[in-house]
């Protein structure tokens, strides 16, 4: 609903929306008067967010509709147009994209809008074998049906002569996606090659959720230190075996506490003032709370010890299995309970390091592929994750090149060119990608010096000598 273009009365109109009203029964739930109902209904028809059906005259009897809470959203308000009856029909609340994309005049109809829209919209995030709706285990003879099936609808040339405006480059890209998965999925050995990197991806994932670990763990310790504390407390005031009656009234407690003070306090000098003058009932009252509050504070700390140690044994057995990540998170919890720690600090941050680099070698396997089959964008977007454990002058040079290569921006491209100019000034390939960036962007004198330097340290590649002589002739 929220990702509807809709304003509040349609909104409201369409919570009333349940498969089983009719205009007249939502008009009556609304208290809004037929017109504007039928207008909100109008609305939310064309946006594919309900439809009508024809009325069943020997209806069912009438089933008690559920009490829901006044707190409890309501996930299922309406009848989605997606069915097997409307097979094209996507409901515009699910999408992925702005709905207004759908207003745009072009020679298609609306059904056939939304499924290149929704197709278009998942090529980044969809896999190969969720793009042609098949299986991990489907054989190759389900994969190329499920591509002859699928493709018609995006071929470009079916569409030759019509006025498609944006969604000309979204069938030609969704067309392109389909065909590259339908041959890597025929071909045994892309497959397995595919397959490793679906796994890699899916490692990566679990990786960054335990690397990135859970707030609602740190949470957990808190409470448990809160808790371990406040039972110490009443251990502490449960009287020995014997001494006291079972139920003790916590006024009394203080009473007790207040005698034991006052009989620790040095003895008042001789004077003819009555002792009970010199110690006056609010200075009793003040060393009571001072000394409640240090002793419950003592056992709050020794609560948090408990819990530290904990979380260090735990990164200790981790450590021992290898499981860098897990100790990482033991260790980042410890170092929030003990901030000042700087030992342990130290050890956290040698860790993280560590779990940091493991990730970053499980990223560029993924990056390779995606580079290797000219995923670009893609490839430049894992690199960056790359760079968060191994940052050095290749990886940012990878970052640029794909960038430059996917047609991203240039602007990045160029910083992250520079980062690796600047780390390696005497690699060639960093200054031979940031020259082609400045190439790209109208930048020639920049380029032209650029090229001048990679031919000082590559002194034979024609290739370099080529590219100064088009700038020189302006040919570039």
């Amino acid at each position: 609903m929220r990702a509807l273009p809709i304003g509040p009365e349609e909104a409201f109109v369409l919570t009333r929306v349940d498969g089983r009203s009719s205009e007249a029964d939502i008009a009556a739930a609304t208290g809004l008067d037929g017109t504007r109902v039928r207008q909100s209904l109008v609305r939310l028809v064309e946006l594919g967010a309900v439809r009508y059906e024809a009325v069943v005259q020997s209806s069912p009897p009438p089933r008690e509709r559920p009490t829901v809470p006044p707190h409890v959203r309501i996930s299922h308000p309406i009848i989605e147009t997606k069915g097997s009856e409307h097979p094209d029909a996507a409901h515009p609340a699910a999408a992925l994209y702005d709905p207004a994309e759908l207003d745009e005049q072009v020679d298609l109809d609306l059904a056939r809008k939304r499924k290149i829209l929704d197709y278009f919209y998942r090529l980044d995030s969809a896999s190969h074998y969720e793009l042609l709706d098949v299986g991990e285990s489907a054989e190759k003879k389900d994969v190329k049906d499920a591509y002859f099936r699928i493709v018609g609808t995006f071929h470009p040339d079916k569409y030759y002569g019509k006025s498609l405006g944006s969604f000309k480059t979204k069938l030609e890209r969704v067309f392109q996606r389909l065909t590259e998965a339908q041959e890597v999925l025929s071909r045994k050995p892309s497959r397995d090659e595919y397959d490793a990197y679906l796994e890699s991806q899916r490692r990566t994932k679990r990786l960054e959720q335990a690397f990135r670990g859970e707030s609602s763990e740190l949470e957990r310790a808190r409470q448990l230190i809160e808790q371990e504390a406040r039972i110490s407390e009443r251990q502490s005031q449960a009287p020995p075996s014997g001494t006291w009656p079972p139920a003790v009234d916590p006024e009394e407690r203080k009473r007790a506490l207040a005698r034991k003070l006052r009989g620790s306090l040095a003895p008042p000098a001789r004077t003819s003032v009555p002792p009970s003058e010199q110690v006056s009932r609010a200075v009793i009252q003040e060393h009571v709370a001072d000394e409640l509050k240090r002793r419950y504070e003592a056992r709050l700390s020794q609560a948090r010890d408990n819990q530290v140690k904990k979380y260090i044994e735990a990164a200790d057995v981790a450590m021992n299995t290898k499981d860098v990540i897990s100790a990482a998170n033991a260790l980042r919890i410890a170092v929030t309970l003990a901030p000042d720690d700087s030992a342990l600090k130290a050890r956290f941050e040698e860790t993280q390091e560590k779990a940091s680099a493991l990730l970053a070698d499980t990223y560029l396997e993924q990056a390779k592929y995606e580079e290797a089959n000219k995923h670009w964008l893609e490839a430049a977007a894992t690199y960056e994750k790359v760079a968060r454990g191994k940052a050095n002058a290749h990886i940012w040079d990878k970052i640029a090149m794909c960038l430059y290569e996917g047609g991203g921006d240039l602007r990045k491209a160029g910083d992250m060119a520079r980062k690796a100019v600047q780390a390696a000034p005497k690699s060639a390939e960093p200054r031979l990608t940031l020259a082609k960036i400045y190439v790209k962007a109208g930048m020639k004198e920049s380029a032209l010096a650029e090229f001048e330097r990679v031919a000082q340290l590559n002194p034979g590649d024609d290739t370099i000598k080529d590219w100064i002589k088009r700038i020189k002739r302006g040919e570039v």
